[in-house]
C-alpha cells in the first residue's frame, strides 16, 4: 500500500457538506443501535489478536475497506434479530446447557415426533402410532422434569456461589479464580466481608471478575472521513472553511492554528508483512510502536503514558528540534461517525503457551476505566490462564449433576413410562401376532 505524507481534503470537505443531511439521518436512525452494540455482551477477540514482528508504517490516509466475508454478511443480516428481546430471552434461558438440551428435546417429543407419527403412519396401525406418539410425549416431559427438579437447582446454586462470591467463597478460592483482585480490599475493618461492588483490583480500580468484559471503542476513521459536526467538537472554535486547506491547516475562527486534544487522537499502523491495520490511542500507545513509526522522534521527550504523556508541542526530534506531527495521520474514534466497534489495544503484548504452542497476543483492557484518560485494568497472562481454568471448572460443575443422575434417571424412565402410558393415556403396545 502506498503511504501518502500529505493530502488535500478539499474534495472530502465538499463531500461532507453535501452529505450532512444523510449523515444526520444516519445518526438519528442508528444511534440507539450503536449504543446497544457498545453495551451488549458479545463474544470478543480478547485472546485472538496475534502480534506480528514485521516492519510497521504509520498511515496518513483513509484505510481501504476490505470486502466482507460471507459470514460477515450473514451477521449483518441477523443484527436485528440478535438485538431483539426474544433473542436475549432465549439466550438467558439457555444459560444452563443441560436445561437447554432438555428444552429442545421436549419441543421435539411434544410436537415434531408425534405429528410425524400421526401424519405418516406407514405400515403400522393407528393404535401403534398413537402409542408411539404418547410414548414420545411422556418421555419428553419426563426428560424435562428430572433436570428441572434435580439438576437446575444444583447448577443454579453453583452459579449463585460464583455471582455472590463474598458470601460463599473462601479468600483462597477468590484469589485463585481472580488473581487480579486486591484481596485486602474485600474486608471491612472489623473483618466482615464487603459487598462485591466495593472490591478493588490490584491496580486500585473497581474489581471486575469477567475477564472477557473488554473495553471497546468506535472504530477510528481518518480525519478526512469525519463529519464537520464532529470536527467542530474535537477542534474547538474551528473555522469550518479552513477544512478545505487540509488537516495541517485547520484554523480557529480567530486565525490561530486549531488544536485537538491528544486523548482524541488515534494513529493507524499497518504491518508491512501481513497488511493488517491496528489502531492505537496516541495518549497510551507503547513507546516501542512510536519508535518504529517515528524513527526521528526523541522518545525521552514525550513523557510517560496517559496523564504523564506531554502534549505534542513538547515533543522533540533526536536533533533537538521541535517534532512536527502530521495531522493527516489523525484517526478519530467517535460513535457519531462509526457504527462499528474494535477492542482497545495500545501495543502492549503478552505471551500465551498452550502445550507446545506459543503465541504473542495484544493485551486488552477491562471495561472498568476510571475516566476518559484511563485505560482500565490490563488483562495479563495470569488472568487469562485463570479464566481458562475457571471455564473448565464451571463446565464440569454444569454437567456433573446430569452425569450423576443419568443412570438412575434411565432406570426410572423404564419403570415410570409404562405406568403413565397405561394409566394416563390408557394405551398399551399391540402384541405381535404369531405366524
Amino acid at each position: 500500500m502506498k503511504i501518502h505524507t500529505t493530502q488535500n481534503l478539499d474534495s472530502i470537505a465538499k463531500t461532507n457538506s453535501t452529505n450532512n443531511m444523510a449523515l444526520k439521518e444516519f445518526r438519528k436512525n442508528n444511534y440507539s443501535e450503536r449504543m446497544h452494540m457498545r453495551k451488549q455482551d458479545l463474544p470478543t477477540d480478547t485472546y485472538e489478536n496475534s502480534v506480528s514482528f514485521k516492519g510497521k508504517k504509520i498511515l496518513t490516509s483513509a484505510v481501504k475497506a476490505g470486502k466482507k466475508t460471507f459470514s460477515e454478511k450473514v451477521a449483518d443480516s441477523m443484527r436485528g434479530f440478535t438485538n431483539s428481546g426474544f433473542f436475549n430471552w432465549a439466550a438467558n434461558s439457555c444459560e444452563q446447557e443441560v436445561m437447554a438440551q432438555a428444552g429442545v428435546a421436549l419441543a421435539i417429543c411434544l410436537g415434531l415426533r408425534p405429528g410425524t407419527l400421526m401424519l405418516f403412519p406407514g405400515k403400522k396401525n393407528k393404535n401403534d402410532c398413537m402409542f408411539a406418539a404418547a410414548h414420545s410425549m411422556s418421555s419428553g416431559v419426563w426428560g424435562f422434569v428430572v433436570p428441572f427438579t434435580l439438576i437446575k437447582p444444583t447448577v443454579g446454586g453453583y452459579n449463585k456461589v460464583l455471582k455472590e462470591a463474598h458470601k460463599y467463597m473462601s479468600e483462597n478460592m477468590i484469589q485463585r479464580r481472580s488473581p487480579h483482585i486486591d484481596i485486602n480490599s474485600i474486608k471491612n475493618a472489623d473483618g466482615t466481608i464487603k459487598d462485591i461492588k466495593q472490591w478493588l483490583d490490584r491496580d486500585g480500580r473497581k474489581f471486575t471478575a469477567d475477564v472477557k468484559d473488554v473495553r471497546k471503542v468506535a472504530k477510528p476513521k481518518h480525519i478526512s472521513e469525519i463529519s464537520n459536526e464532529t470536527l467542530q467538537r474535537k477542534f474547538k472554535n474551528l473555522d469550518i472553511d479552513s477544512i478545505k486547506n487540509g488537516a495541517n491547516n485547520f484554523m480557529t475562527k480567530d486565525g490561530k492554528k486549531a488544536q485537538i486534544e491528544m486523548k482524541d487522537i488515534f494513529i493507524a499502523v499497518q504491518d508491512e508483512g501481513s497488511g493488517k491495520v491496528k489502531y492505537y490511542p496516541l495518549l497510551h500507545v507503547e513507546d516501542n510502536i512510536l519508535k518504529e513509526v517515528y524513527p526521528d522522534l526523541d522518545i525521552n521527550s514525550i513523557g510517560g503514558k496517559g496523564r504523564e504523556r506531554l502534549n505534542l508541542d513538547k515533543w522533540l526530534n533526536k536533533d533537538g528540534k521541535a517534532f512536527e506531527f502530521d495531522n493527516n495521520s489523525i484517526f478519530i474514534s467517535d460513535y457519531n461517525d462509526s457504527d462499528k466497534t474494535i477492542t482497545l489495544i495500545t501495543g502492549k503484548i503478552r505471551e500465551e503457551i498452550r502445550g507446545k504452542k506459543k503465541e504473542i497476543k495484544d493485551v486488552c483492557y477491562q471495561n472498568n476505566a476510571i475516566d476518559d484518560l484511563d485505560l482500565g485494568t490490563a488483562i495479563e497472562k495470569d488472568m487469562v490462564e485463570a479464566d481458562w481454568a475457571n471455564a473448565i471448572q464451571d463446565k464440569i460443575a454444569g454437567w456433573l449433576p446430569d452425569t450423576v443422575v443419568a443412570y438412575p434417571r434411565a432406570v426410572a424412565t423404564i419403570a415410570v413410562l409404562p405406568f403413565i402410558l397405561k394409566n394416563i393415556f390408557h394405551l398399551e403396545k399391540s402384541k405381535d401376532k404369531k405366524n
